[in-house]
């Protein structure tokens, strides 16, 4: 069965990735919306793009802003802005996520019409926005009525929107949903860039860091087949090691037990015992899931997590949605709680 496709994870790689990428490198309330709630569901197992390689000082990406002018590279090419933007449309958690921790509030925010999506973090230094709506269907019009001079969009979730979105604002277009936490580090370096706030993301990345590796420094037995998955009614979607919570986990010490190039890949309840890992972080849509059903079938006391009562229920909004700085924080913390020494 190829579901277990090994892609292994360098530490020292991944530090030297973002070392270089930092080199290279409102309104109404938020309850307003022209499109209809996104139904609660798993992100699409689609391949995940690759990370491209980060930016060096003779490109695009690292030119020197003059003249007010800011030049960056996305995921789709040059962008270049007239000026520092300050009326910003969002059009994921994990956008916001990265401009809260800037100190810049967006003027819109795709938010699924339900602000109890955002993580508490970002929710309590988020002020007055604009919900457009869905993140899968965002509502153009409204989009167009804030008249943004910076649209932040998924290369992937957003590519049939692209064309319109790009004839309302300047479009700076990156791999999001499918990207893992290097990936991540790498959108948010370009982001700070986008913002003209450069030093005021190396700052904060080193802060990240050092976070980061206080939480290392509390688990002392690593050495666990961990999982995190979102869980519904009707199906398991595990976050392999290529997605941004499972890559996470392996990035401080984890192994995860799903090698798969597509981020959340949907198992069964074999598959999973197959899989068999010792710990489970679940991220339910809904109380009722379909682990419940799957906890009445003998199987299910086959995988070590649940014969030894590792299976741990974490919010989906922390863990799968914001998908950044704050979210991996968050994460780390949720560890280190349950797994620290």
């Amino acid at each position: 069965m190829n579901l277990w496709k090994k892609r292994p994870i360098s530490l020292a790689w991944m530090s030297l990735f973002v070392a270089i990428s930092l080199a290279a490198c409102g309104t109404s309330t938020n309850n307003q919306s022209g499109a209809a709630p996104q139904a609660s569901q798993a992100p699409a197992a689609t391949p995940a793009p690759t990370a491209a390689p980060a930016a060096t000082p003779t490109t695009p990406a690292a030119a020197a802003t003059q003249d007010g002018k800011i030049t960056v590279q996305d995921a789709m090419g040059t962008v270049e802005l007239a000026k520092k933007p300050l009326k910003i449309v969002t059009m994921d958690f994990s956008f916001t996520d990265a401009l809260i921790t800037l100190g810049t509030q967006p003027i819109g925010v795709a938010d699924d019409s339900s602000p109890d999506l955002f993580m508490d973090a970002v929710k309590s230094q988020l002020k007055n926005y604009t919900s457009v709506g869905s993140r899968y269907e965002p509502n153009i019009e409204l989009i167009s009525s804030l008249q943004p001079d910076l649209i932040i969009a998924d290369l992937n979730k957003h590519k049939n929107a692209l064309p319109q979105l790009k004839a309302i604002a300047p479009l700076l277009v990156l791999d999001d949903s499918q990207a893992d936490y290097a990936q991540m580090l790498k959108n948010y370096a370009i982001i700070a860039k986008a913002l003209g706030k450069e030093e005021e993301g190396k700052k904060r990345l080193a802060e990240h860091q050092s976070k980061i590796d206080a939480v290392k420094k509390k688990l002392t037995h690593t050495d666990l087949r961990v999982l995190p998955a979102v869980v519904n009614p009707k199906g398991f979607y595990a976050h392999s090691d290529h997605s941004f919570s499972g890559s996470f986990l392996t990035l401080i010490g984890f192994s995860n037990p799903v090698k798969n190039t597509a981020a959340n890949p949907q198992l069964t309840l074999e598959q999973l015992v197959e899989a068999n890992p010792q710990v489970l972080f679940l991220m339910p849509t809904e109380k009722e899931t379909i682990v419940n059903q799957w906890e009445t079938n003998p199987l299910w006391q086959k995988i070590d997590a649940a014969a030894n009562k590792k299976v741990i229920m974490v919010e989906r909004r922390d863990w799968s949605l914001s998908r950044g700085l704050l979210g991996a924080e968050k994460i780390a913390e949720d560890v280190a709680k349950n797994l620290g020494a």
